[in-house]
């Protein structure tokens, strides 16, 4: 609470105070320096100057991090420089960054966007909001336990791997152990005994998450499968489970990444799927309802109900980013699929069954919304 109340000041003064705090001497540079994670200063000899101005107009552009702007030859002095230039504090990693090149706006926005959060962060519900805020959106994730041997040195190997792509990738780890955690391993498919671990996952227009070919946690080989994702050499990874050998003898038929293919897509068959999440309360409370329409399909040779846990198994055909959702597969050989939007009662899925997949359709182009307070952080 207290890092976020410290958001919130930072926030306002920002909103409220000038895009950059005149430094009209090395103590209040100082002063400046050490009131934040990071900060950044601009070292202008004429802060009317052109350089000036775009670096003003970069600082009113970021609201969360404080910028100073002096002409002082103390400032220029205390901090070494010589001439005009723009510094990057910060309190970790190598503390301190020099802006090079030419000032200009998207320049140092790029700079400071590639600088300003630490090469390796934790994840926790303080760091989740700049996580998923920030324009990375390209995550690797170690999930790592702190009760491991050799803790430190593996993070560290992490870490060094890190400095070769800031600004690309975001470097996040997360403490497999913590009971707050768990949700994000299953949805990564990983039980705790089976980390350390290491996953990527893009969050663009749809999520997709990637698994090393190595489970080795050396530096070298998180650096290699990172250039590799970059040079877009790898594939997707998708979870399955096995398949059940008892899936098709109840009325709900079960479905895993292995036969969903087969199953949803059977041209000869009309496909009523509910992808769903064991710790999903709505979930728990459709599954008496799914059943029973499960049990009046029974006999129908070209209707079939379906369901899938979308926490253990994903398809290329369908992303799933809330739970439930429930989509249907018509009968034939344009894989079409229809997302369901009517009632969740017996009477609303009968109807939308026997009107062709038509009573109850979401109207085109809607889509689902993530509910989790991150893409990944489906807590």
């Amino acid at each position: 609470a207290g890092r976020e109340a410290d958001d919130i000041v930072s926030w306002l003064k920002k909103r409220t105070g000038p895009a950059a705090t005149t430094l009209t001497d090395a103590a209040a540079a100082e002063t400046l320096v050490e009131s934040s994670d990071v900060v950044v200063i601009g070292f202008f000899k004429d802060s009317t100057s052109d350089a000036a101005k775009e670096f003003l107009s970069a600082a009113e552009t970021v609201d969360d991090i404080p910028f100073g702007i002096s002409s002082s030859a103390d400032v220029f002095t205390k901090y070494q420089l010589s001439r005009d230039g723009v510094v990057l504090f910060k309190k970790f990693d190598e503390g301190r960054n020099n802006f090079e090149g030419d000032i200009t706006k998207d320049n140092l926005l790029n700079f400071i966007k590639s600088n300003a959060l630490p090469l390796v962060i934790e994840f926790t519900e303080q760091t989740a909001p700049k996580i998923f805020g920030g324009e990375i959106k390209t995550h690797i994730l170690l999930f790592l336990p702190k009760s491991v041997s050799d803790y430190q040195g593996k993070l560290d190997n992490f870490k060094t791997a890190a400095g070769n792509f800031k600004g690309k990738i975001l470097f996040i780890f997360i403490d497999s152990d913590h009971s707050d955690n768990q949700r994000i391993l299953e949805f990564f498919g990983l039980k705790k005994e089976e980390c350390p671990a290491v996953r990527l996952i893009t969050l663009e227009e749809e999520m997709t998450k990637y698994k090393p070919e190595s489970d080795e946690l050396t530096a070298d080989k998180i650096t290699e499968f990172c250039n590799k994702f970059l040079e877009g050499k790898i594939k997707p990874h998708l979870m399955s489970q096995d398949l059940p050998e008892d899936w098709d003898k109840l009325p709900v038929k079960v479905l895993v990444g292995k036969n969903f293919e087969e199953v949803a897509f059977d041209e000869n068959k009309n496909v009523f799927v509910e992808f769903y999440a064991p710790w999903c309360g709505h979930c728990k409370q459709l599954a008496p309802i799914w059943d029973k329409l499960g049990e009046t399909y029974r006999d129908h040779e070209d209707i079939v109900i379906a369901k899938m846990d979308s926490t253990a198994n994903e398809v290329e055909a369908v992303k799933i980013h809330s739970f439930p959702t429930l989509k249907f597969f018509p009968a034939g050989s344009g894989r079409n699929v229809i997302d369901y939007n009517g009632e969740r009662t017996l009477e609303g899925f009968k109807k939308f069954l026997e009107s062709g997949g038509q009573d109850g359709a979401a109207a085109d182009d809607v889509s689902n919304i993530r509910t989790a307070s991150g893409p990944w952080d489906m807590g």
